[in-house]
């Protein structure tokens, strides 16, 4: 396909939106069916967002070669007011 075929098909698919001829009307019965699925996206990605994300991490890291996210270890510390329980107790 040369450039100028693809130029004047270009011009044809913009000219069959154009609203004052009529030939490129967008009504409510062929923009619903579209933004059904737009929403049906949307709401899948906000369903499973933390598990799509965590796959896609876990698959960056694999093709990365870095190790798994290991949470720390961490040791929860006694509160002040037991801590001060303790001592007076003692």
């Amino acid at each position: 396909m040369n450039s100028l075929f693809r130029f004047a098909r270009l011009l044809t698919l913009m000219g069959l939106s154009d609203p004052i001829n009529g030939r490129g009307y967008l009504g409510p019965e062929t923009l619903m069916p579209l933004a059904s699925v737009l929403a049906a996206i949307a709401g899948f990605f906000l369903m499973f967002w933390r598990v799509i994300v965590k796959f896609f991490k876990t698959m960056y890291r694999k093709a990365r070669g870095i190790p798994d996210e290991v949470p720390p270890d961490m040791e929860v510390e006694e509160s002040a007011e037991e801590h001060k329980e303790k001592q007076t107790s003692s």
